[in-house]
């Protein structure tokens, strides 16, 4: 098991640490898959994956699917 720490810049982002990086096999440009399970967050690398795949998984909690899925495409996109 791995643990790290990194630190929350003012926009909201963090540098994942090179230990998770290279455990994850993560390079520029991959993207990530984050998963919140109460007070806890997985990361994982996304691979192939079809963002409909990562939808049938995820739960839009706190808004409705639409605004969840408009959210997260907009997310994957940005890369």
């Amino acid at each position: 098991m791995e643990i790290s720490v990194s630190r929350v810049t003012s926009k909201g982002q963090v540098t994942i640490p090179k230990e998770i990086r290279e455990a994850l096999n993560l390079s520029e440009g991959d993207r990530i898959v984050y998963q919140t399970d109460g007070d806890r967050v997985y990361i994982r690398k996304a691979g192939g994956e079809k963002l409909s795949d990562i939808l049938m998984r995820a739960k839009p909690l706190g808004e409705l699917g639409l605004v969840f899925q408009r959210r997260l495409r907009g997310e994957w996109d940005r890369k």
